[in-house]
């Protein structure tokens, strides 16, 4: 047998070195169990209930039961700012508005434009000082703009319907066949409302 001779004090420490390293080990091992992880996430539930979700504020003017300003959830579309305004007039028509679109905060959602007393819409020639607005354009208004047919003009609208809005005219190059000398052509013509 092999002699050490290790003293009393020695005994002692390497006892106590022995004691800190399960002291430390049983430490670890009891904060790593699934468990605790589950119990911090439930200390937590109650401060996520109390976050409140984002709201959009639209302003619902025109031809509606009760035109004026909402709040709306976050992710809520034109259809739901009509329903909050009491929907149309009777024997209004809604067409030529995108009911699908995803508000975003702040904007207007006008209801029935303006119209003549022969009820027939007063058309104006789409020129830089009368600008076609390209969130509210409809294909027959894009198919008017030079070297626009319809098949771009579907492109635009369905680029519209994806993003939901557009928000710059730069946007409009991404699409085919809206690159280079014929995007800076209708550049003019547009305007984002």
């Amino acid at each position: 047998m092999i002699d050490l001779n290790i003293s009393y004090e020695q005994k002692r420490g390497l006892a106590i070195i022995f004691a800190l390293s399960i002291g430390i080990a049983s430490f670890y091992f009891l904060n790593s169990r699934p468990g605790a992880e589950i119990a911090a996430v439930q200390d937590l539930a109650p401060i996520v209930e109390q976050v409140e979700p984002a709201k959009l504020i639209v302003n619902v003017a025109g031809k509606v039961t009760n035109p004026g300003v909402y709040q709306l959830p976050s992710g809520a579309r034109v259809v739901d700012a009509i329903q909050a305004a009491g929907n149309q007039l009777k024997g209004v028509d809604i067409s030529d508005i995108n009911l699908a679109r995803v508000l975003v905060d702040g904007e207007q959602i006008l209801v029935g434009g303006s119209k003549s007393s022969s009820s027939r819409p007063i058309v104006k020639k789409i020129s830089p000082d009368n600008p076609l607005d390209i969130n509210r354009a409809t294909l027959a208004q894009l198919d008017t703009l030079p070297g626009i047919g319809p098949v771009t003009a579907q492109r635009i609208i369905d680029y519209r319907i994806k993003v939901g809005r557009i928000n710059a005219l730069d946007e409009l190059k991404k699409l085919s066949g809206l690159g280079g000398s014929k995007f800076e052509e209708i550049k003019p013509l547009l305007r984002i409302l």
